[in-house]
């Protein structure tokens, strides 16, 4: 790392400890993000799945797919971004990502349907314990993509994004992500938190 860019992360290390204390999965020291880098530096040549293979839950194709988003598999996919154009990744842009990351813990998920539109309609939930956790923020795919198999069932394949509150999570127990789409059946994505970076 070069010495410019070391005092920018101890910095926000600093800056952001202090208000994400509640959630071990955004509250990144700065050694957490010097690995983050890294780890992204290192597998460069990583293929989408190989990379982000320690924070998907995959289900099988037709069933769906899910990925937890945390700051550290952000910024390491940042850096793996920058070195595979043999650049580093910027400190405005860890700083952009910390910043973006703030309170929340994130999921994308990819689920299968029948109808190009029918991504608009699917909802998520955590569950953790007996608790039931609303997001705060969805943002539905309002197109689905047609799969391999088209027209053939799974027809189409859509992506979804899930923003939830990090106070209401406990950032050390597990949580099963549930995603609704009417006249379809319930697809859950079980996720062990302790264990994500």
């Amino acid at each position: 790392m070069n010495k410019r860019l070391l005092p920018v992360l101890v910095s926000m290390w600093c800056i952001f400890s202090a208000s994400l204390s509640e959630a071990v999965l955004i509250n990144l020291t700065g050694k957490d993000v010097q690995q983050a880098i890294e780890y992204g530096e290192s597998n460069k040549g990583a293929d989408y799945l190989g990379f982000f293979k320690d924070w998907r839950v995959d289900l099988g194709y037709g069933t769906g797919s899910a990925r937890i988003i945390t700051p550290f598999s952000k910024i390491a996919f940042e850096a793996k971004n920058a070195a595979s154009e043999d650049k580093r990744i910027e400190p405005d842009d860890i700083s952009k990502i910390l910043e973006e990351s703030k309170g929340k813990l994130a999921f994308g998920v990819s689920i299968y349907g029948e109808t190009r539109d029918f991504g608009q309609s699917a909802s998520a939930v955590l569950i953790q314990g007996d608790k039931t956790i609303q997001p705060i923020d969805s943002r539905p795919a309002m197109k689905a993509e047609p799969t391999p198999s088209w027209p053939n069932p799974p027809s189409y394949r859509a992506i979804c994004y899930y923003d939830f509150d990090v106070k209401e999570i406990d950032p050390k127990g597990t949580v099963t992500l549930v995603v609704s789409v009417p006249e379809q059946v319930d697809v859950k994505f079980p996720f062990d938190l302790s264990a994500v970076k």
